[in-house]
């Protein structure tokens, strides 16, 4: 599936990119014209001229735009994929050290204390977190006895 949008995308861009050298040459086409007839007087010269080398110039900055293009987006590629890669090391030190404060809090408000039990949650899921669920889970259940009746959880 994202390869067939990646297709459609490639055909757009480079469709957009066509129609925009098509409109821009024919203005270019236009005022090549003119400058050419200015200086010669001769109409035909002009047009002949003119077309000519718009014609070249449309070809080229067709191609010159698709480079631009792909360069752009090899770029933007790139700086995604940097921005993506995040390495965080945690030790179970510290892992210990947030679950112990996050058993501390003491909250009136349902989302902070959904947050924290969902911290809780997940650290107990981890297996690789297995030789810290014991502390964890006890300061789970600090938390929980801390917010017992508190009016959310009913």
């Amino acid at each position: 599936m994202k390869l067939i949008q990646k297709i459609i995308q490639k055909k757009e861009t480079i469709k957009e990119s066509f129609f925009k050298s098509v409109i821009y040459r024919i203005i270019t086409i236009f005022l090549g014209m003119l400058v050419i007839f200015i200086v010669t007087g001769n109409v035909l010269a002009a047009f002949s001229i003119g077309f000519a080398t718009e014609t070249v110039q449309f070809v080229y900055y067709f191609f010159y735009e698709a480079v631009w293009t792909h360069y752009h987006d090899k770029r933007l590629r790139i700086k995604i994929e940097r921005t993506r890669k995040v390495d965080i090391k945690l030790d179970f030190d510290l892992l210990k050290e947030i679950s112990f404060e996050f058993s501390q809090t003491d909250t009136y408000v349902k989302e902070p204390y959904e947050s924290i039990m969902s911290f809780f949650e997940n650290l107990l899921q981890n297996e690789n977190l297995a030789e810290i669920h014991e502390e964890i889970q006890r300061d789970r259940i600090y938390f929980e006895l801390k917010h017992k009746n508190r009016e959310f959880m009913k």
